[in-house]
């Protein structure tokens, strides 16, 4: 069928981004617990030793692992990209041990510190003991925003859902990661990940930007 050129043809739409409630926070971004230590509720019984880790003073954000395969270089990638009107954003893997500034200064600079888990049985038992001892005060120097959730499969039990909430509440702030099947095979790309995901990630970024320590 031929066109007339003197009409003016309008162009596709694309059709709007669906945004998919979470299985786990439902329409939150984020839950809140204990804005401190001081504040969180009493402990009971033997809090472990969490390893200590000295890395370089940074004004970024310091995400560590909780366990092996804790999912912190996904969320440490997915942290750094950047959207059209975004500056980079700086993100560090710093491992599986809590981290602190080198350097001779005493005190320490704080670092601003995110901690990731898996929540199967073994990540959650490690979860639930670092925020233990974040509770008791055995993070030292170091500022704890919050503890995020990388989903460990595509479908969650409801004791997994349980878990996370759970966790969520222990720290200041609990974010959750779904899983995205996609990154199976392709290397993260904040501009391609779901909505919903891209909005958690925004959360972490909005939350060490207000109530994170500026050391410059």
């Amino acid at each position: 069928m031929s066109v007339n050129p003197f009409v003016p043809v309008e162009e596709a739409v694309p059709p709007e981004e669906v945004e998919i409630r979470d299985a786990v926070f439902g329409d939150r971004e984020v839950l809140d617990g204990p804005a401190s230590p001081a504040t969180a509720p009493p402990v009971a019984g033997e809090v472990v030793e969490w390893p200590l880790v000295e890395v370089a003073d940074s004004p970024g954000l310091m995400v560590m692992g909780l366990h092996g395969g804790a999912g912190t270089s996904l969320l440490t990638s997915l942290l750094v990209r950047t959207e059209q009107d975004e500056t980079r954003w700086e993100a560090h893997d710093v491992g599986a041990a809590w981290p602190v500034s080198s350097g001779w200064a005493r005190p320490r600079p704080s670092l601003n510190v995110i901690a990731a888990y898996r929540p199967h049985r073994a990540g959650v038992e490690a979860a639930e003991r670092f925020a233990r001892a974040w509770a008791m005060g055995a993070l030292p120097d170091s500022v704890l925003l919050g503890i995020v959730a990388v989903d460990d499969g595509p479908r969650l039990l409801e004791a997994q859902r349980q878990a996370i909430r759970r966790i969520a509440r222990m720290t200041p702030h609990g974010w959750h990661v779904p899983w995205n099947e996609e990154w199976r095979v392709t290397d993260p790309d904040f501009d391609a990940v779901p909505r919903r995901i891209r909005k958690t990630l925004r959360s972490i970024r909005k939350t060490t930007e207000e109530e994170g320590v500026r050391n410059d």
